[in-house]
């Protein structure tokens, strides 16, 4: 197991943990980050791609290293050939980028970010993170 692996395991049981101890904006912070955890493992140890070609991707197409995995991570889905693989890249593209607003509302909006928010953060993670496993 990664180190990577490893952290994703634990940000999605801090998560819960949070969730439970009704804690909840800072549930979606580790609801989002075990899955960018898991998604960084595919670009590094499945990939066989590097933090400097992360970056300098990033800095040729202008974007966030956050965008530029995401859309790297699907496009290897995609590719991959696998039985439903352009569902789980469709899949994998809708839920992140929902649970990627969820986060951003977390984390800095100035509203109310209640026990149903938390529960559909680590709803999504739950769903995200069983694709993610498929092609790790």
């Amino acid at each position: 197991m990664s180190n990577l692996q490893n952290k994703s395991e634990i940000l999605i049981n801090a998560a819960e943990l949070l969730h439970d101890r009704t804690m909840y904006p800072a549930v979606a912070h580790g609801a989002y980050y075990s899955c960018y955890q898991l998604s960084k493992h595919i670009w590094l140890h499945k990939m066989k791609k590097t933090q400097k070609e992360l970056d300098i991707l990033c800095s040729i197409g202008k974007t966030g290293s956050h965008e530029m995995l995401i859309n790297e991570v699907g496009k290897f889905i995609r590719d991959s050939k696998k039985i439903d693989c352009i569902n789980h890249k469709r899949d994998y593209y809708y839920f992140i980028g929902q649970l990627k607003r969820l986060r951003v509302k977390a984390d800095y909006d100035d509203e109310l970010f209640d026990s149903s928010a938390s529960k559909r953060a680590i709803d999504l993670s739950n769903t995200i993170i069983p694709i993610l496993k498929k092609y790790q």
